[in-house]
């Protein structure tokens, strides 16, 4: 019996309704084993925060899921189930799972409706029609046969030698590591735990709080129970071996990749492969940039951009770009600069970067914000930049930039920690701790469109690693 740790999509789906690379891997992997070994060798285990029990349920409603749905999951584990997307208007899909927040918001929407105001729906990439339509639909009702799943502690059925795979974020739970210290003790269970990084040892100056040594000490304790753990990258496993040398642990380190692929664009696995530019082909097919794009979004792209994704805070190294763009934008020798926009939430330790977009007026207009973009609208700012700019002082993967593949699009990226394992020989490198270099690298892009057009078609001629491939990797290691 392989038994898969879920409880941080149950902390997840209980606040967000998007959908991350991180729960995309978990899903397709549990569904993969699924496939391969039958839904009666698969369990879901999570730990229960009420009960103070740890959990685990059947897994063969995955098995019907075509892709990662909060709406399915919420019924399972909180017996409701949040109002479907479907069921939904596009304003209204990040207060999904806030009933409180859906209510304020729709009443909001009603009164703006019988005011007549055309315009606030268009901010919002709608219309008042739209907004009616939606109103009239009926809201999704709970499936009670998926919230009356069947619940054992994993204690009662697991057999000694049993794995447990732990792919989501363990650490600051409490009660968890107990929880696993004691299956291991008890049951002799083989416990697997995913590492994405370890940035809040290595960087505790970019952390917020006293995380980084709830982190150190989360870590160390899990190489009491852990038989094996795995990464996401080659320096992701340099750092995790160097940790365990100074601490004078061995454990077996797996490395799996993670995507150069947009969250959004692989919903279905398939046998054969699918070039870059077949695949985004096959994305735009099911996406319509038409609706559910917020004016502001839209307006960002009627001048040329470029854009930079990722929460901001002092680890994205955001200050030394902002300052990199104040040179570029005082230049008089005719740039054609294009604006730069950041797509994210805020983040912290960065009042740097605050000061100066406050004293500059955001560099002069230079700089743009697109403040929590929902998964169409990043899409959207990707397709339409110039290229993209990654130029964090360390990164377990480096998310954005295997995005920014995905659309065909360039960056600027820092030469350390795993980028480059992500961006290859199709980005412009940088030292993330000189401004003039990450100027340099952006004036090259801006200025050379034939350079920037060679990387684009070294991008085209690759093939580049997608989430298929991440959940296969998955899959080899957990079958052998």
């Amino acid at each position: 019996m392989h038994f898969f740790d879920v409880t941080d999509i149950m902390l997840y789906i209980e606040k967000y309704t998007t959908v991350t690379g991180i729960q995309r891997v978990s899903f397709e992997v549990i569904k993969r084993m699924i496939e391969r070994h039958g839904a009666q060798a698969v369990r879901l285990s999570y730990w229960d925060r009420k009960r103070h029990e740890y959990l685990s349920i059947e897994s063969s409603f995955i098995a019907e899921m075509d892709e990662f749905d909060p709406d399915i999951l919420s019924s399972v584990f909180f017996g409701r189930s949040a109002r479907s997307h479907l069921d939904t208007p596009p304003m209204l899909h990040r207060y999904r799972n806030h009933p409180l927040k859906y209510h304020l918001h729709s009443l909001r929407l009603n009164y703006q409706a019988l005011r007549g105001n055309e315009g606030h729906f268009n901010k919002h990439g709608s219309s008042i029609s739209e907004w009616r339509k939606f109103r009239a639909s009926a809201p999704q009702k709970t499936n009670s046969k998926l919230s009356n799943l069947d619940r054992q502690p994993v204690l009662e059925i697991a057999k000694s030698g049993d794995p447990l795979i732990i792919l989501g974020a363990s650490w600051n739970i409490e009660g968890l590591s107990e929880c696993f210290q004691s299956l291991k003790d008890s049951h002799n269970m083989k416990i697997s735990q995913m590492v994405y990084d370890l940035i809040p040892i290595l960087m505790p100056e970019h952390i917020a709080s006293d995380f980084s040594e709830e982190f150190y000490l989360w870590l160390k304790a899990s190489t009491s129970y852990c038989t094996n753990y795995f990464v996401d990258s080659k320096n992701t496993a340099r750092d995790l071996a160097l940790f365990m040398d100074e601490i004078d642990v061995v454990r077996p380190i797996m490395t799996v990749p993670l995507a150069q692929n947009f969250h959004m664009a692989d919903p279905k696995r398939t046998a054969s492969y699918i070039s870059p530019s077949a695949r985004l082909t096959s994305y735009r097919a099911r996406v319509d940039y038409s609706k559910g794009i917020q004016r502001d979004i839209l307006n960002l792209s009627k001048m040329p951009f470029v854009l930079v994704v990722g929460t901001m805070e002092s680890r994205k190294n955001i200050w030394r770009l902002a300052q990199a763009w104040q040179r570029l934008s005082r230049e008089t020798d005719g740039l054609d600069l294009p604006k730069l926009v950041f797509a994210g939430k805020p983040g912290w330790h960065n009042e740097d970067f605050n000061q100066l977009i406050k004293a500059t007026g955001n560099l002069g207009g230079w700089i743009q914000f697109a403040n929590n973009p929902t998964d169409t609208e990043l899409a959207y700012l990707y397709e339409t930049c110039v290229f993209t700019a990654m130029v964090s002082l360390y990164e377990g993967w480096g998310l954005p930039i295997g995005e920014s593949l995905f659309f065909g699009k360039t960056a600027v990226v820092a030469n350390n920690s795993s980028m480059p394992e992500v961006g290859g020989d199709m980005v412009e490198y940088c030292d993330a701790h000189s401004i003039d270099s990450i100027y340099a690298a952006c004036r090259k892009l801006i200025t050379e469109p034939k350079h920037r057009a060679t990387l684009e078609a070294r991008i085209a001629g690759t093939k580049l690693r997608t989430w298929d491939d991440v959940t296969s990797d998955f899959v080899e290691f957990l079958i052998t």
